[in-house]
């Protein structure tokens, strides 16, 4: 944006004033034709004139700007969908232009220009403030997991607009104090500062200079949908910034010397906003759809992401250094002339006490994201830890635990009382391991479906679970197999069989209609004074014996296991009931009246 700066008559205040315009309004006063006979010699004088080059630099740079906010409202009406929203956050920045243009028209035209700062000027700030809400709402990939959901995504979005918002000022404020440290202290005339009027004088080139930060640490550090517009806006932005700083240091020492080449650097600038608004966003819905995501997409988007790339780590690394950087070169430089002997000036002294409270801030709000992350890795470890162990249709415990705890319960180990994964398996050591295995489920599948059939199993599940204990361990094994890993705890194993039998062969709903199913249960017991097998998978196997025995009896009952079962062959799959049997032995369909 053009600096409009305020015009003052102070000494201390040359840096807050215009040349250029006081020129123009005074050369628009002596050439002003006094006679109608006189106007055609008055623009010949302005044509001549060694300022003209100046003034047309003025009206080269409001055209510029038009231009620039014409581009703005056209983009934004071209936009539909998600991204219109960011593209209306642009178009309220096209419109500080339209204001800047008009304000400029009101000096030129020798308005409200007074002596000193006024409140009126504090509206620029308001200005500023929409452009660099604009500039946030660049269109960006998100940096998180895509399972995000949208209140996820939006907090994100705002920490990272906190997070930057912080960075531009430790960065532009660190940059100021350096500059003024070094070089601009020793340009401006001596005298007691006015803070209001200071601020005034640097409005224009701090912000334009947070504008241009806010547009490089999102083109650096996040994935523009659009990099082409990124890098032409941060250009723009950064010429327009260098240009009003340069401008500061050329009218500091003499107010009446603005170099005529002054309002070159912002009509460039405007130029690279103007063809950044005209190139199109590429389209990137909030929610893709499966078959976008394709696996040539997922190979260029992220596995080809290097630690370069922004997201990567050296990107995060160097986004998280980058500001604290800045910030200590502004404070060796402080450092250097107190250890001198060298007195600070209130702006050197607020400035610097400012930048640490922003710095403070800035760290607060890291720490609370990493907070925030360090809970969701150990949200997410916990939810993969159950998932590694967990069935995820029953939600019962899956051969991996159930293995695990069986070893722990053989071992009786009482090293670990605490862990989760231990199976208390009583005082006297005692274990006991049902077996079960649903008759006839693939039937159920092949005739009511494979929906029919994970619906039985949850409720074959949940049957089980109901009528176990918090100690025992409740698994399918795979397919329709479950185990029961029952601690003593002075209950009888064989009497929590036959209750579980019972329960699991109750009549349910499957598909509209009741379903009596049958299952088969073998059930083996380990007390002190009984030989342990080697390993669990022997317990387990003694039990399936138990339980293709009593597979063989067609009975829904229980089989404790005997040494003898051991020498009887295992038919593992007995012939299905014959189609003069209409009950059968696997269960009963009977269809809703």
């Amino acid at each position: 944006m053009t600096p409009v700066y305020p015009i003052t008559h102070d000494r201390w205040y040359t840096l807050a004033r215009t040349p250029a315009v006081e020129f123009f309004q005074t050369r628009t006063r002596e050439l002003a034709p006094q006679r109608p006979a006189e106007s055609g010699k008055t623009w010949g004088k302005l044509v001549v004139n060694p300022e003209t080059p100046r003034i047309a630099s003025i009206f080269l740079d409001a055209a510029a700007q038009l231009a620039t906010a014409a581009a703005c409202f056209r983009t934004a009406r071209q936009v539909r969908g998600t991204e219109r929203r960011r593209r209306f956050a642009r178009l309220a920045a096209g419109g500080v232009l339209v204001a800047n243009l008009a304000t400029a028209a009101t000096f030129l035209a020798g308005g409200f220009l007074t002596g000193r700062m006024s409140p009126s000027y504090a509206i620029f700030l308001v200005l500023y403030g929409v452009a660099l809400a604009g500039l946030l709402s660049l269109p960006t990939a998100p940096v998180e997991g895509q399972g995000e959901n949208t209140r996820t995504a939006r907090h994100s979005g705002y920490r990272w607009h906190t997070i930057t918002l912080l960075d531009c000022v430790l960065i532009v404020g660190s940059i100021i104090l350096l500059a003024w440290g070094t070089t601009l202290a020793a340009l401006v005339p001596a005298g007691p500062p006015d803070p209001i009027q200071l601020l005034a004088a640097l409005l224009h080139p701090v912000a334009s200079l947070i504008l241009a930060t806010a547009v490089l640490l999102i083109t650096c550090f996040r994935r523009p949908r659009s990099p082409a517009a990124s890098v032409l806006l941060s250009t723009g932005l950064l010429i327009d910034g260098l240009t009003s700083n340069i401008s500061v240091y050329s009218t500091a020492p003499d107010s009446h010397h603005l170099p005529p080449w002054a309002m070159i650097g912002f009509t460039l600038a405007f130029m690279m906003i103007f063809l950044a608004a005209l190139l199109p966003a590429r389209t990137h819905p909030d929610n893709p759809t499966p078959d976008s995501l394709t696996t040539d997409s997922l190979t260029t988007d992220s596995l080809t992401t290097d630690s370069l790339t922004p997201g990567g780590p050296r990107a995060v690394w160097a986004h998280a250094v980058l500001p604290y950087a800045v910030l200590g070169a502004a404070g060796l430089l402080i450092l250097g002339k107190l250890s001198t002997g060298a007195q600070l000036d209130r702006f050197e002294a607020y400035g610097m006490v400012g930048l640490l409270l922003v710095a403070l801030v800035r760290q607060m709000v890291t720490l609370a994201e990493s907070n925030r992350l360090l809970a969701e890795v150990r949200q997410r470890a916990r939810q993969l830890h159950h998932q590694a162990f967990h069935d995820p249709l029953t939600g019962l415990a899956n051969r991996a635990l159930f293995t695990r705890r069986l070893q722990r319960a053989l071992t009786h180990d009482p090293d670990n009382p605490d862990n989760p994964d231990a199976c208390h398996a009583g005082d006297s050591g005692t274990v006991s391991v049902l077996f079960l295995d649903l008759d006839g489920f693939k039937l159920v599948n092949d005739t009511l479906g494979h929906a029919a059939g994970d619906e039985l199993l949850k409720i074959s599940a949940e049957r089980l679970r109901a009528d176990t204990r918090a100690v025992d361990t409740v698994a399918r094994l795979g397919g329709d197999e479950f185990a029961i890993i029952l601690g003593s705890g002075g209950v009888d194993a064989r009497k929590v069989g036959e209750r579980l039998a019972m329960a699991v062969q109750e009549p349910c709903l499957l598909a509209g209609q009741i379903y009596t199913p049958r299952a088969s249960f073998g059930l083996v017991t380990l007390d002190g004074s009984t030989t342990r097998p080697a390993s669990p998978d022997s317990l387990l196997h003694q039990a399936d014996l138990a339980m293709y025995a009593a597979k063989r009896e067609r009975a829904g009952r229980l089989v404790v296991y005997r040494p003898e079962l051991s020498a009887l062959p295992e038919h593992r799959h007995p012939d299905p009931p014959s189609q003069d049997d209409p009950v059968g032995a696997y269960g009963r369909v009977v269809g809703l009246m």
